[in-house]
């Protein structure tokens, strides 16, 4: 298949054909700040910061400096010289870890605002509105999803996020969306989702039951020639920030040995994570299926496929034996906080797991899900996940003893954890990747007394974010996002949505 040039990529429209990576949205004020807001390689001195470190000791710092080079936390302390650094002064100001969101569908960020889960009338249409919209939103269009949902996260304080990408029908769709989350800055991972074969298009008539089957099908050497465009084209780099991972379509409900050969290939392809969306079935599955015995968790364990880059969301029905073995093979959870309200008191899918999975032991956190529906300030999705944990009995109780580390270990150190970047971030340490955000905290109702863990759980919102960095990368500064023209993109995405809309609404499903 022949190579797509980034023209090809934005070519959706005659009125688009502009790049709108942060390149060419740059002015030449924000361009010619110095390395130290445009690259990683330079230097930068964060001065007289509050620190909240989320370290092992979870040690809060007054009035200390972090030392930034070439991407990576270099010093902490006390009066650190800034000899050849970019000086910012944060006085006042609490510096923080860049925040993880563990599963988020990056590319429904294009039509934010279509359904809302506030309108839950409306909302019971969601399969059936993303069925429409895979087939009618062009590779321009999963760009600019892509770039624009990249930076919703940066612009909220997310560093890194899971983008389970299961909208892209073909290969060209699914390189330009993987190009616009590169091109954000975000860090993270692109897990592309293997199997969507949708084959109506808009205009048609199709019976729902084929779409829905069409929706996630089995996986074809098309989808693994795909796998490999995105290896080529996109993932070149394995020191990069954002990398490839993998959404099998075998899973819950399928025989263990076809999930076993779509894994094992998948996994020879060198990508390290392996992301899947699980919920109980209703009533137990065949022997030799996953789910048999609950969520599938002991299914797999026996089948020897659990491992360090096995990533489960929702997840809520697990039961502690199934923690036990994702905890002894190193797999991973999230919950979406919001996002699982609606199961609270459904018998079938059940209460967030988060507390549960992290006092078992396992790496847990959280995330946002369908971003086209939610609030995008991840404060809120944070405080969410507390909360929750008193709608259940065994929630109440590990809710009583969090304390508000606890609370905000979801998105930073824990977080970090669960999706396999504990090792460089979610926490302020000398050798970490400098993936930081900079709180403002002279709004009238930011709270002045507390702990910084307390300010900061209870009281912190997007709005308050002045500055983020990512691999020493500065993001956003003094509240705006760097390098980001904000009119002309917002007026892509409006054109945008002006020509998928109509293509969308003028697919009709029957039989439902």
């Amino acid at each position: 298949m022949t190579k797509l040039t980034r023209k090809d990529f934005l070519g959706f429209s005659s009125a688009l054909l502009a790049s709108t990576s942060l390149a060419a949205c740059a002015t030449p004020q924000e361009s010619t700040q110095g390395p130290a807001l445009i690259g990683g390689s330079g230097k930068t001195l964060i001065k007289n910061a509050d620190i909240l470190t989320m370290n092992g000791a979870l040690e809060e710092l007054l009035k200390t400096d972090v030392l930034v080079e070439n991407g990576k936390i270099t010093a902490i302390g006390k009066g650190l010289p800034a000899a050849g650094a970019q000086v910012i002064d944060a006085d006042g100001m609490i510096l923080m870890p860049g925040m993880s969101d563990g599963h988020r569908h990056v590319w429904e960020q294009l039509d934010y605002g279509r359904l809302v889960k506030t309108n839950p009338g409306a909302y019971s249409s969601y399969q059936e509105w993303k069925m429409r919209t895979i087939v009618s939103m062009n590779p321009g269009e999963h760009y600019l999803a892509g770039l624009l949902g990249g930076l919703v996260c940066v612009d909220s304080g997310v560093t890194s996020v899971l983008d389970y990408a299961h909208g892209q029908i073909n290969q060209e769709n699914a390189i330009a969306a993987a190009k616009g989350l590169q091109d954000s800055g975000v860090a993270g991972w692109f897990a592309f989702q293997l199997g969507v074969s949708s084959s109506y298009k808009p205009g048609d008539t199709v019976d729902l039951s084929k779409a829905h089957s069409e929706r996630i099908s089995t996986t074809t050497e098309t989808h693994w020639a795909t796998v490999d465009a995105l290896k080529r084209d996109v993932f070149t780099d394995p020191g990069a920030v954002l990398q490839l991972g993998l959404a099998p379509a075998a899973g819950i409900g399928d025989r263990i040995d076809v999930i076993k050969e779509e894994w094992g290939r998948a996994r020879a392809t060198g990508v390290n994570m392996i992301a899947a969306h699980i919920h109980k079935p209703p009533r137990p599955l065949p022997a030799g299926h996953m789910g048999f015995r609950d969520s599938g968790m002991l299914d797999l364990a026996d089948a020897g496929l659990l491992g360090a880059d096995y990533h489960i969301s929702h997840a809520n029905r697990l039961t502690e034996d199934e923690f036990k073995v994702l905890r002894e093979t190193g797999g991973m959870v999230c919950a979406t906080a919001m996002g699982e309200f609606p199961y609270m008191t459904s018998k079938d899918r059940g209460p967030a797991c988060h507390g549960r999975a992290r006092k078992a032991g396992v790496a847990t956190g959280i995330g946002i899900d369908v971003i086209m529906a939610l609030s995008h300030d991840y404060f809120e999705h944070a405080r969410a996940a507390f909360w929750s944990l008193y709608l259940e009995p065994e929630g109440v109780a590990i809710a009583s003893s969090y304390k508000s580390p606890d609370v905000l270990d979801f998105v930073t150190a824990l977080g970090a954890k669960a999706i396999r970047l504990g090792d460089v971030a979610g926490t302020i340490e000398v050798g970490k990747r400098a993936d930081l955000v900079l709180v403002k905290t002279n709004r009238m109702a930011f709270g002045r007394l507390g702990t910084l863990a307390d300010r900061i759980a209870t009281f912190a919102s997007r709005e308050d974010i002045d500055s983020v960095w990512i691999n020493g990368v500065a993001k956003k500064r003094n509240g705006k996002l760097v390098g980001v023209d904000m009119e002309d993109l917002m007026s892509k995405v409006e054109a945008a949505q002006r020509r998928y809309g109509p293509l969308a609404a003028s697919i009709t499903f029957t039989g439902g």
